[in-house]
């Protein structure tokens, strides 16, 4: 007691008042203490079921004909035999079709591991023809897998744009800004054209819907004439009322990227980007 701690000491203490015999009680005689240390027992395969269902499986008849496997039937602890594949190091029982899905639970919940580990796991233990067929599907359709696994996520492929047939046929159009204010302009709207690559920046005092639409009319469609073909993103300004209108009357297709994905217009994000790094050069020099 001198080199215990003190709760040591309290708990040495209140054992000393009880029997000190200490006597070993096999684990399996010992229910009561072990209850709460012991992991529970894990549902067993029915292999007797299984057995009864091969003596009137169609499938496994054909499978005798095929000289990959070493088909035999062992004996059950029932006195029932039980028809096993012996073709690899490990004796693998053929499961009848009405015990695959339980199976394949049974081998697939333990862990949820991914589709070719349970595959694996499955080819170890069992036959069946359709073996990884099946137990690719039940995997990819696994409802808790599919809840905890959400690291990976399918990305759908964006679709390419056409090549134009000629010059000024599909324009790109944005915006940029605010700029430092130069004759009351603190704004840009960049037009590209999608064969040539041809660029031109716009300033604009404001970015109103009017505004954008009649710069674009006097600056670009005035000189170059109506494209076949306007891509925007989504901004209010290119989705509003007065520039739909302007495409209509004109005849112009207007079309929007992806939301929140620059790579759909990623030709033309290219370009305003160099604008922008340019001036952003220009006003470094000049300050």
């Amino acid at each position: 007691l001198d080199k215990a701690a003190p709760r040591q000491a309290r708990q040495l203490n209140y054992i000393s008042q009880f029997s000190t015999d200490i006597k070993y009680i096999k684990g399996e005689n010992n229910i009561v203490t072990d209850t709460l240390s012991r992991v529970t027992e894990v549902s067993s395969i029915d292999y007797d079921q299984i057995a009864d269902a091969q003596t009137q499986d169609e499938e496994l008849k054909s499978l005798q004909t095929i000289t990959s496997l070493n088909l035999k039937e062992y004996p059950l602890p029932s006195g029932k035999y039980l028809c096993c594949d012996t073709s690899t190091s490990k004796i693998r029982p053929y499961i009848p079709q009405a015990f695959r899905k339980q199976i394949f639970h049974h081998i697939h919940g333990l862990s949820h591991p991914g589709i070719k580990s349970t595959i694996k796991l499955m080819n170890s233990k069992f036959i069946w023809p359709s073996i990884k067929k099946d137990v690719q599907l039940w995997t990819r359709t696994c409802i808790p897998c599919q809840k905890a696994k959400i690291n990976r996520h399918t990305k759908t492929k964006l679709g390419e744009f056409e090549v134009p047939s000629g010059r000024f046929c599909v324009v790109h159009i944005d915006l940029i800004g605010p700029l430092p204010p130069s004759r009351g302009n603190i704004y840009c709207l960049t037009c590209i054209d999608r064969f040539s690559n041809w660029m031109e920046a716009i300033p604009l005092d404001n970015i109103s819907a009017d505004t954008v639409a009649r710069a674009f009319y006097s600056n670009w469609i005035a000189r170059f004439g109506t494209p076949h073909k306007l891509i925007t993103d989504r901004g209010t300004q290119f989705r509003s009322e007065t520039l739909q209108t302007l495409s209509k009357i004109c005849g112009i297709k207007l079309q929007h990227t992806t939301a929140y994905h620059r790579g759909g217009a990623r030709n033309f994000s290219t370009g305003r980007q160099d604008i922008s790094d340019g001036g952003a050069s220009e006003i470094s020099l000049m300050q």
